[in-house]
């Protein structure tokens, strides 16, 4: 079983698309997103819905440095802890009230938007009492920064790129050299050596984590919840994620008998998954239809299970949904390659 392992996964390490797609690109857009941040994205203001009916909303939505995120206040007031939001924004029976991050200075420019809006209200307002009257508070809370939900979804491009353009063109060759059919004349069950195969992309897998990982956390301040904790459910997560997405692989494998056919038929499978599944930026700035699509794809289910251990400590059972729905794709992924897969 060593050598079994040992040389794909050194074979691995010598491919070039290999490297680039689970090496290069993703800690390419690391450092990025560590040194440029979220420069250019709009204020993110959580507003109740029972505020979400009278004018001062309306004055909000109208401002494009604003984005403005609806839903019920306990959620919001979670949001806001988590760094998710810079500001809550609530209109009650005494005034207006702004309620902020202490550890979020954005949620300082947050509020100067708002007091614009409002003074545009209480201006239209003349000769009358003054519509609004605001009112600020602080919690304490935690700074959400656009590397803690970038880096996440790095890691999961990293993943779903080895396990499937390196199984895919890995098993093309070993096909087209015979190399596979030599393995299979071995006296070791065919199992064996696929298992070997997937062992050496599970080893790829830990260390293109820890290289990402480790490049965030000390080179960027991304924060790991609970730690070492957190960082072993990390790998924890990137060994389930990588289990999965090799099922595709191994199906796409055994679809295509060489690379120009199979080249095409992987970029189906990663590339919406790259634009949709909240590598680059998040899933609800999308229409809501669309939304619905890209939260069901496999590794939105990952990236989303990810983010909530990274930023908010989630444990297993927390993320358990999304684990299931992984564990689904990767049903069907493998019923797929058992009916695909050929030796030759």
């Amino acid at each position: 079983m060593g050598a079994l392992t040992f040389y794909p996964l050194q074979a691995m390490l010598k491919n070039v698309s290999t490297v680039a797609f689970g090496f290069l690109f993703p800690l390419a857009f690391v450092l990025v997103f560590g040194f440029v941040g979220g420069a250019g994205s709009g204020l993110r203001i959580g507003v109740p819905n029972e505020a979400t009916r009278g004018p001062l909303y309306s004055a909000l939505a109208e401002n494009g440095q604003l984005i403005l995120t609806t839903g019920e206040r306990a959620d919001l007031e979670r949001k806001l802890t988590l760094g998710k939001i810079e500001a809550l924004v609530d209109v009650t029976s005494t005034g207006l009230e702004v309620v902020l991050n202490s550890a979020n200075p954005d949620g300082r420019l947050a509020q100067l938007w708002v007091e614009d809006a409002v003074g545009k209200l209480n201006l239209a307002a003349t000769g009358l009492p003054p519509r609004y009257e605001m009112r600020v508070s602080e919690v304490a809370g935690r700074r959400n920064r656009y590397i803690d939900f970038a880096l996440p979804g790095q890691i999961g491009m990293a993943l779903i790129s080895t396990a499937v353009f390196g199984t895919v063109f890995g098993l093309i060759y070993l096909k087209k050299s015979l190399v596979l059919k030599r393995l299979f004349a071995l006296p070791v069950r065919g199992m064996t050596i696929l298992i070997g195969q997937g062992i050496a992309r599970l080893v790829m897998a830990i260390i293109q984590a820890i290289v990402i990982l480790g490049i965030g956390v000390f080179g960027f301040g991304f924060q790991l919840a609970n730690g070492w904790v957190t960082f072993v459910a990390m790998l924890g997560l990137c060994g389930l994620g990588l289990l999965v997405f090799l099922g595709f692989g191994l199906f796409i494998a055994g679809l295509t008998a060489n690379e120009n056919a199979a080249g095409p038929i992987a970029n189906l499978v990663t590339l919406p998954q790259f634009l949709l599944s909240g590598v680059f930026f998040p899933t609800d700035v999308f229409p809501a239809w669309l939304r619905a699509i890209a939260d069901s794809l496999p590794l939105s289910h990952l990236n989303s299970a990810m983010r909530q251990v990274t930023a908010e400590g989630a444990g297993f059972n927390d993320v358990l949904p999304a684990l299931l729905a992984l564990v689904v794709w990767g049903a069907v992924a493998y019923v797929g390659a058992a009916r695909t897969f050929r030796w030759v």
